[in-house]
């Protein structure tokens, strides 16, 4: 499990960190291809908070970025896009063979 936690400022985000380390866990337990997460997030100064992701997954990168007045509920609209292309990319690589 891999999740890296970029940010423009170096102020102290603990709460965002743990928040967002919580909610990405569950990706590297249900989906095995999963190889590492990368969080970047817009600072605190902005009127909208953006979310950028990063995913590795078996041969292939994915992107997804969402805003939100908070960063934990952009963090949880990237999820939302997340696990759409997650659940794409399953489909698409590991057909259940009949």
């Amino acid at each position: 499990m891999d999740i890296k936690i970029v940010r423009e400022e170096t102020a102290s985000t603990n709460y965002f960190e743990a928040y967002a380390k919580e909610t990405l866990s569950k990706y590297f337990e249900k989906y095995p291809f999963v190889e590492s997460i990368k969080v970047f997030f817009r600072g605190k100064d902005h009127p909208y908070k953006k979310v950028k992701l990063q995913v590795r997954l078996k041969g292939k990168d994915v992107f997804v970025e969402a805003k939100g007045d908070r960063h934990d509920r952009a963090i949880d609209a990237a999820s939302h896009k997340l696990r759409t292309q997650v659940e794409k990319y399953k489909t698409k690589r590991y057909k259940k063979v009949s």
